[in-house]
């Protein structure tokens, strides 16, 4: 019940993020809905895909699905007294928490369902950021993919990190709250510093 209360708080802070998204100022109510509700569920919908799942999860759990259009139009009205009292920041650490969240509850069940460990860790970051890539592509933004910051860095290596705990015999649930914690502090540290890739990491 815990988890999936967290669930939902991230599903909202995803959809909310999609709202604030600067360049959508003018834009009409049901484009925010759509915006808000891709961010939300966009990554798990694409994971499910892959994977060939015989129901889309939210369709087979319509919660999640009513949880972002909803979060999306409140954000639409609300969205004003968001930025006025800073709550903003509130939101982008949700969705750090939700990032953490779902790329290693996502990558705790599959390899758990006997998926490869590079299976279950790809469809852990898919899960938790492909829907931020939608989103920053349908509102004309910068993506991960053209820049040089370490966004999917800390998912992949809190995802790595979870499987070789597990591996190691080490409690899945003490190894996937280890985890959260260690990508909330990396990415929270990249985002504070504004650390990129060195540049002999860089494509010349």
């Amino acid at each position: 019940m815990l988890v999936y209360s967290l669930e939902m708080i991230c599903i909202v802070a995803f959809a909310l993020s999609g709202v604030l998204v600067e360049s959508n100022r003018g834009k009409d109510i049901v484009s925010i809905m759509m915006l808000g509700w891709i961010t939300a569920l966009g990554g798990g919908t694409l994971r499910d895909l892959i994977l060939s799942a015989d129901i889309i999860f939210w369709i087979r759990e319509p919660n999640y699905f009513w949880t972002a259009l909803v979060s999306a139009v409140i954000g639409f009205f609300t969205i004003t007294h968001i930025r006025k009292n800073r709550l903003n920041k509130l939101i982008i650490m949700f969705d750090t928490i939700g990032v953490s969240l779902f790329s290693v509850l996502v990558t705790q069940q599959l390899y758990s369902d006997g998926y490869a460990a590079y299976v279950a860790v790809s469809m852990g970051m898919v899960t938790a950021i492909f829907g931020g890539v939608l989103r920053d592509i349908l509102a004309h933004r910068q993506t991960l993919f053209n820049n040089t910051e370490l966004y999917a860095t800390p998912i992949i290596l809190g995802c790595c990190l979870h499987i070789l705990l597990v591996n190691l015999a080490v409690d899945s649930t003490f190894s996937a709250l280890t985890c959260m914690i260690l990508i909330v502090t990396v990415r929270w540290y990249i985002v504070v510093k504004k650390v990129h890739f060195p540049a002999f990491l860089l494509l010349k």
